[in-house]
């Protein structure tokens, strides 16, 4: 007898294999059947549907026990619990606060204590966000200004909410979910009343690390579950304290709207009574939305294999990722990678949501958090990330027979193309940008596009310190594209003024060397001739791509872009140097292709793209 064909899976060969079983079957009974048209044909319909949709049962299944393949959160999420990872929740926005109240607020008493929940208000894009404190604030009086200061008080957006419930020992696993999922679990307190008429209670905390955990250890354990909300359970008095028959638990926590507050500058006291002088510290940030599904899918491994310890470069992204929100990339390299070497440290980079730079209150919060994290001898240091940025010239021909936008409308398309590129591609650390990448995607942004051409140039900010002796240098970190014995200038710079003359950056040959390049300031006249002022003001190196500037000349403190052009057209980010293109800088020119709109009469006027401007 033959065997049946098990491993399709499409419904038509299924069916088709069932037809061809039945027709080599050993009795010959339906060897000459005319299976489309009877009614075995429904038969088989039914055996066909049935053995397809197990198919994709099995194979969803299957997909869904593995934490790589799974789509479903709750089924990514109980692959991460697995790993002993529980997933950030929604985080909010913070901010830090300099306070000071007149001393008529209470009376010229020697202390003040600012207590937890005093409300501010803030609006961003014509809407009202509310910031609470979530601990108590006490300043002595200043005698010789007569007011009591508060130097850094922090205000969360939000509110306060509480779930309360009652133990049941009846339940010898009871799990107590917090059904909000607005909920920050950052800002969760549980503390155990002994009942409902208790003032006093035991505060729990978060389980972290085995080591001194006993039957009397005040923690509790939070997961998320299948629903998406989070619960909290506590120990077996082994393992963790038990909380007894009848306790009230309550859980206190900030109920947030996430990121949507990040960015808020102007804060305004909201209550009763004497209005404190408020002073901006930093900025709310740190806002974030609950962890998504793919987050979950890259960071539960490591932070199983990190075990709660930094020892490898992967070990910092986990924990770092895992605790300190709103970090949009990370880049950490080892001392002995930096430029120059530094051995005996580790060096971390981070680049905000919403912004360029990490806030204070981020810096500080990756600090304390690798304290007790680190390797003994490794001295974490944090780091600002270094931007280069790229602009272009993009040609491109285009068969004006195939479409119906103008000139106009494609090179508006083709520059959203590019946007698109920079935000959801380019701004990550250890990035490449990849030319012939982003000449596809120009290529195939519209069906009347044939060919294109991008020209690449790069440019980076110098900043000027007003008094400042000592020389700085760009770090473009590649080769710069140009010959050594080239007559005309390698960069090319913004100006400032310096004694009512308008100066600018430019470079010549260097005699001698095989690598370096010499750098002067020069003015132009009114027919445009270049005159030299201060004749060697610094150095470029080619190979190295490093550009070593001496203190300018400046009354003030100054910020000019130096520009130059990459040896490669692939350019790659290192240690803490991010790649953002310029849109504002980047040209973009559709051209008609004659050959293709007028045939072989065309190429008489047909023009190719230069290489050079």
């Amino acid at each position: 007898m033959k065997q049946l064909n098990v491993t399709e899976l499409d419904f038509d060969q299924i069916k088709n294999n069932l037809i061809t079983y039945f027709k080599q079957h050993e009795s010959g009974a339906y060897e000459d059947w005319d299976f489309e048209g009877s009614g075995l044909n429904q038969m088989l319909d039914v055996l066909a549907y049935n053995t397809h949709y197990n198919a994709i049962l099995a194979h969803n299944s299957l997909n869904e026990s593995f934490i790589d393949s799974a789509q479903i959160r709750s089924n990514v999420v109980s692959r991460a619990k697995l790993l002993g990872y529980t997933p950030r929740s929604r985080t909010a926005s913070r901010a830090t606060l300099a306070l000071s109240f007149p001393s008529s607020i209470n009376e010229g008493r020697e202390s003040y204590t600012l207590i937890s929940g005093a409300k501010f208000t803030t609006v961003l894009n014509d809407i009202t966000y509310t910031f609470i404190t979530v601990e108590d604030y006490t300043a002595q009086l200043d005698i010789v200004n007569d007011v009591y200061s508060f130097p850094n008080v922090e205000i969360y957006q939000g509110r306060i909410k509480h779930n309360k419930y009652v133990v049941d020992d009846i339940n010898l696993s009871q799990k107590f979910e917090i059904d909000d999922d607005t909920i920050d679990i950052s800002n969760l307190d549980v503390n155990v009343y002994e009942n409902a008429r208790s003032n006093s209670f035991q505060a729990y905390i978060p389980f972290n690390e085995i080591g001194g955990v006993t039957g009397d250890s005040n923690i509790y354990f939070i997961t998320e579950n299948y629903s998406g909300n989070y619960e909290v359970s506590f120990g077996d008095n082994v393992f963790g304290k038990k909380p007894d028959r009848l306790n009230i638990i309550d859980f206190k926590y900030i109920s947030t709207l996430g990121s949507e507050a990040n960015g808020a500058t102007i804060f305004d006291w909201v209550g009763s009574g004497i209005s404190p002088n408020i002073t901006l510290i930093s900025k709310s940030s740190e806002g974030a939305e609950k962890e998504g599904v793919e987050s979950i899918r890259f960071n539960a491994p490591l932070s199983f294999v990190a075990q709660n310890r930094t020892v490898t470069i992967d070990d910092y992204k986990s924990i770092i990722s895992q605790n300190i929100t709103g970090i949009q990339t990370l880049s950490i390299w080892g001392g002995q990678d930096n430029n120059p070497p530094e051995f005996g440290k580790v060096f971390i980079s981070g680049k905000p949501v919403d912004g360029e730079t990490l806030s204070v209150q981020q810096k500080d919060s990756i600090e304390s958090l690798l304290k007790d994290k680190k390797i003994i001898a490794i001295l974490p240091k944090i780091v600002d990330p270094e931007y280069t940025y790229l602009y272009f010239d993009v040609l491109f021909k285009y068969d004006s027979n195939r479409t119906s936008l103008s000139r106009g409308q494609l090179e508006t398309k083709v520059r959203g193309v590019i946007e698109d590129y920079n935000i959801n591609q380019l701004q990550q650390f250890d990035n490449i940008f990849r030319y012939s990448q982003l000449l596809s995607l120009i290529d195939n942004s519209d069906f009347s596009i044939l060919n294109s051409f991008v020209r690449v140039f790069i440019y980076k900010t110098l900043d000027i310190t007003y008094g400042n002796l000592t020389p700085v240098e760009l770090d473009f970190d590649m080769e710069l594209y140009g010959n050594i014995d080239e007559e005309e200038s390698i960069i090319s710079s913004d100006s400032w003024i310096f004694g009512g003359v308008t100066y600018k950056l430019a470079d010549e040959i260097k005699n001698g060397s095989t690598n370096e390049r010499n750098i002067f300031a020069y003015r132009e006249t009114s027919s445009g001739e270049r005159i030299k002022v201060y004749k060697s003001i610094g150095t470029i190196f080619m190979k190295e791509g490093t550009v070593k500037i001496n203190p300018l000349p400046v009354e003030q403190n100054e910020s000019i872009n130096i520009y130059v052009s990459p040896a490669s057209n692939d350019i790659v980010s290192k240690r803490n140097n991010l790649l953002s293109i310029d849109i504002d800088k980047t040209q973009v020119i559709a051209d008609v292709d004659t050959i293709s709109v007028s045939g072989s009469s065309g190429a008489i006027d047909y023009k190719t793209f230069n290489r050079h401007r």
